[in-house]
């Protein structure tokens, strides 16, 4: 069993009930993160379950090609990265991520530096929308590593917040639509597809409906709304708001609540996407929900957030269930943001279950 007693070595800070920060207790500690957390690896994983994410800062930073080595071999974590869930070499999974991109009609360009190593996409003045990685899709990753090797020049904070705690402030009516409806998310393609992209489509996880136009309609499979987050049973809802239809309320929501971030635009990436969200019952019948409703859910989000200001070196494990996250406004400079995502996930094995009915048990 794990110690509950933070490891002497390093200085213990709560930044939110939801994120730790540890820091080192002397310079000689700085050049020993690796040791110390194999040493304490146990210690740690608890309390990103217990809580929701650890942040480590002020050590020595480690360099790009050891962050693999550090996600699964001082942490021993499974990578798995829901976009490459097959670990295709890089040099395909970025031509395919380009592919997609132009496919779709957007993307944010974050690209593979290996297997799984993926440097985030650019920052721009836009507020990003809520999401949990790789929430469009059923088989996910649980935990999200990340490591800082540059911060931005301007702000280019991480927004996060705890999506169980945000489901228990949401009006009932929408509650009862988080907890058990669906996400489904539907593009129209940018382009008339040409046989390769038929070719590639046939292997995607997206169904093709094709137009007299030659474009498409690809609908993805259904996700789970909400989803019991593992070890706790509470419920957190599993947005991935990069749609056109919910996009203006988000916008909306950030300009409400973050009031001192300036004159920001609406995110690019959902704006290009000709992507709706709709939410529907288990065989995909549209249960519906309004722009108000939107919103409000978008509001309590950015209400619930705790602004990730990355330094050098930060290294943060996140619980990908139970957190969601997003990129705030700033300024890019030279921000390198590094992210492995490990250990699957199955949103269907852990979605909220149907309560049974006293006419449905006596049936």
């Amino acid at each position: 069993m794990p110690s509950h007693e933070s490891p002497t070595e390093f200085l213990k800070e709560q930044l939110t009930p939801f994120l730790t920060l540890f820091t080192p207790t002397s310079d000689q500690n700085k050049d020993q993160l690796q040791d110390l957390i194999e040493k304490n690896r146990e210690y740690f994983l608890n309390e990103v379950q217990k809580r929701g994410g650890v942040v480590f800062r002020d050590f020595t930073p480690i360099k790009v090609d050891e962050f693999d080595g550090f996600v699964q071999g001082t942490l021993e974590l499974e990578a798995f990265n829901t976009f490459n869930s097959k670990g295709t070499p890089a040099f395909m999974a970025n031509w395919l991520r380009s592919w997609s991109e132009k496919i779709l009609g957007a993307g944010d360009y974050r690209r593979y530096l290996g297997k799984t190593t993926v440097r985030l996409g650019p920052v721009e003045n836009s507020i990003q929308g809520p999401h949990v990685e790789g929430g469009g899709l059923t088989q996910r990753s649980r935990l999200l590593t990340l490591c800082c090797f540059e911060p931005g020049q301007e702000r280019a904070e991480t927004g996060i917040a705890d999506f169980s705690s945000v489901y228990k402030r949401l009006p009932a009516e929408l509650q009862e639509k988080l907890k058990y409806g669906w996400n489904q998310y539907s593009y129209t393609t940018a382009h008339p597809l040409r046989l390769l992209d038929r070719l590639i489509l046939k292997i995607s996880p997206l169904s093709v409906e094709m137009r007299k136009d030659g474009y498409a309609t690809l609908t993805g499979q259904l996700c789970p709304a909400s989803c019991l987050v593992p070890d706790t049973d509470e419920i957190s809802i599993q947005p991935w708001s990069f749609a056109r239809n919910s996009n203006p309320q988000v916008h909306r929501a950030a300009k409400e609540v973050f009031k001192d971030r300036g004159d920001f635009t609406q995110d690019s990436t959902a704006d290009a996407l000709n992507m709706n969200w709709d939410l529907t019952d288990s065989q995909g019948n549209s249960i519906g929900w309004s722009e108000e409703e939107q919103y409000t859910l978008f509001k309590t989000i950015f209400r619930e957030a705790y602004l990730m200001d990355w330094k050098k070196g930060d290294i943060a494990i996140i619980d990908n269930v139970r957190l969601g996250h997003w990129r705030m406004n700033g300024v890019q400079g030279n921000r390198q943001l590094v992210q492995i995502q490990a250990n699957p996930f199955d949103a269907l094995e852990h979605r909220v279950p149907e309560e049974v009915t006293s006419d449905e048990v006596m049936a």
